[in-house]
């Protein structure tokens, strides 16, 4: 069965080119190997978007593609996947897709990969409080950092710095292989100096040319207010180091423990407060938990189980800055026990009350009597 490229290029069939070529740039530079080292799936996806934009990004390509004349093994019949015999012009604009996030402005010098070291992985656990609050941390973890002898660069000294003889300085090597339909050509990272364009003659005894070594780490951190759990915070170049290169992310991955006190709705907060028989009949102050603390508020007489009620802003302030409101409900708890005199009292206020006072218990009575009115 074909692929589908304009789907894996997420772009529609009347896409213009420079729509495709967007597309493309920006799944590249996602999905790119140098920023997902060991990734099969990012390594498949990249290869996937190479393939969609070679047919695509080639006018004729995508004429004999959308006409369903595509050879789709053989690559359209010019055998290689990007078309047209790899003209110097397909391979310029090929070329100038990686330069637009590989780093560098002119053509040669675009041709380095942006060295980044790994992301390190880090799991936060938070009280409820401090996710919704937000807070100071001092984190404990390890990484990998540049070696305080060879700055990082895996080298004795400057002159055991040498420009690689195998990409001459570019850090990209044309790779060439014959196929039955002739030849293809790729451009890949040198293996040589990794992309870096230098290689060390005389290695950093300290890190044994690596340019790295581990390192505890002991850093302060302040959370933001109103992380949700599962929710991931990146700090910018607080992650491993890599040889002549800079360090990538602190990755903090939120676990949120839950509250016994509050159920978090998005930015809004519910909370079910209890109430004696009396305050609900009678009226009266009751504390209200908040995120700034305990407040009393004054209940009205008669309030209903179940009634809730609604304070705006008193919720989680989110980290786009807008506040949530609290909701509060009612529960109102009958006393588990009662002394003789007060079951004297409530008897004797059951038989002076009506039943106009209790809606929803007449409501009920009415439908039950509606249910057996002809059993009679």
């Amino acid at each position: 069965m074909a692929k589908d490229y304009y789907s894996i290029l997420g772009v529609d069939k009347t896409a213009s080119a420079d729509q495709i070529k967007s597309a493309y740039r920006k799944l590249a530079k996602q999905y790119h190997p140098d920023l997902h080292p060991n990734d099969p799936v990012s390594a498949e996806k990249f290869k996937e978007c190479n393939e969609a934009y070679s047919v695509l990004g080639d006018e004729d390509n995508r004429r004999k593609y959308d006409n369903g004349e595509y050879d789709m093994q053989n690559g359209g019949g010019y055998g290689n996947p990007f078309g047209g015999g790899f003209s110097a012009s397909g391979f310029d604009d090929i070329f100038d897709i990686f330069s637009s996030f590989m780093g560098g402005g002119g053509r040669s010098s675009s041709r380095h990969a942006e060295n980044v070291g790994s992301d390190v992985n880090y799991n936060l656990d938070l009280t409820f409080m401090e996710a919704a609050r937000g807070c100071k941390k001092t984190l404990k973890f390890t990484r990998k950092d540049a070696c305080p002898d060879c700055k990082g660069t895996g080298a004795k000294d400057a002159s055991s710095v040498q420009t690689c003889p195998h990409c001459k300085g570019t850090g990209q090597v044309k790779y060439v292989q014959n196929t039955l339909f002739g030849q293809s050509v790729r451009i890949g990272t040198c293996e040589k100096c990794n992309g870096t364009g230098k290689v060390v003659t005389n290695p950093c005894k300290t890190c044994n040319g690596k340019g790295v070594i581990s390192k505890a780490m002991n850093l302060s951190v302040e959370i933001p207010a109103g992380l949700q759990d599962g929710s991931v915070v990146p700090i910018s170049g607080q992650g491993n180091a890599t040889q002549n290169g800079r360090n990538g992310n602190l990755n903090l991955i939120i676990r949120v423990r839950p509250s016994k006190v509050f159920v978090r709705e998005g930015n809004n907060l519910r909370v079910v407060v209890p109430v004696s028989f009396a305050t609900a009949v009678l009226g009266g102050e009751v504390e209200i938990p908040s995120l700034n603390g305990v407040f009393v508020h004054k209940l009205p007489e008669n309030t209903q189980n179940g009634d809730t009620l609604r304070f705006r802003g008193k919720g989680i302030r989110g980290v786009q800055g807008y506040a949530g409101d609290l909701f509060v409900t009612i529960n109102v708890e009958v006393p588990k026990s009662i002394s003789r005199a007060q079951r004297k009292a409530m008897a004797e206020f059951e038989r002076e009350d009506s039943i106009k006072n209790y809606p929803k218990r007449k409501a009920y009575m009415d439908e039950v009597a509606e249910l057996y009115k002809d059993d009679k």
